[in-house]
């Protein structure tokens, strides 16, 4: 399995916030319903208007606009998640959730390139359980408390994903 450690140092994020469910309630937004709304009512559009230039910690070929779960505590049988993207100089966080995030080491595991229109759900999907089921249970890390992010790369057409799982050394 494609993956790398890499430890970041503490950063920045903003964007728009929703608390979902992890047993599927009424009343509360899922992620893919953030992502969908966002991208409906233009409020993705005006993130990525305030991202500005992407910090220099990440890769330049980034998208501007990604995911992270996890990175505060929420009641109940709920998480957190954010569209978010990262805080640089040029960024206008104004109206915005910011959001420290400390210096973390992290997991990350790439995707191969995909076409966003048809394999994005079951790319996303495979990632995360062979984290789980693959990775996890035969390496020399576990999994802790912290930010995991989707970070998106590629273009309109074909895509990638990293997902950044935060753990340390056992």
């Amino acid at each position: 399995m494609n993956y790398r450690i890499e430890t970041k140092e503490a950063f920045e994020i903003f964007g728009i916030e929703t608390i979902a469910s992890l047993s599927g309630e009424e009343g509360f937004t899922s992620p893919a319903q953030l992502w969908q709304k966002s991208h409906q009512n233009g409020a993705y559009e005006k993130l990525f208007d305030a991202s500005g230039d992407p910090p220099n910690f990440v890769a330049q070929d980034l998208c501007k606009i990604h995911g992270v779960e996890n990175y505060r505590d929420t009641e109940g049988n709920t998480f957190p998640y954010m569209l978010c993207s990262f805080v640089s100089d040029t960024s206008k966080t104004d109206g915005y959730v910011v959001q420290h995030i400390p210096s973390q080491t992290y997991a990350i595991f790439p995707s191969q390139k995909f076409r966003w229109d048809e394999n994005f759900g079951e790319v996303l999907g495979n990632l995360q359980k062979r984290f789980y089921s693959e990775w996890l249970p035969t390496a020399n890390y576990e999994r802790v408390q912290g930010a995991n992010f989707e970070i998106y790369g590629g273009d309109r057409e074909y895509g990638y994903i990293e997902l950044w799982y935060p753990v340390r050394q056992k």
